[in-house]
């Protein structure tokens, strides 16, 4: 019936409108773990210059 295939319709739109906000919030968390990755990359390479200080 009509009405059957309207409220599949309104389903899949809101099924599509849940994934594209999924996926949005993945795409955020993977930028903010690359950020936090170069942060620390950073950090790796001055600890590093500081340990050669130390060196002999």
């Amino acid at each position: 019936s009509m009405k059957r295939v309207e409220d599949i319709t309104r389903k899949s739109a809101e099924d599509t409108q849940t994934i594209s906000a999924a996926a949005e919030e993945q795409a955020a968390a993977m930028h903010e773990m690359a950020d936090a990755s170069n942060t620390l990359a950073q950090l790796a390479q001055e600890l590093q210059n500081e340990v050669q200080k130390f060196r002999l």
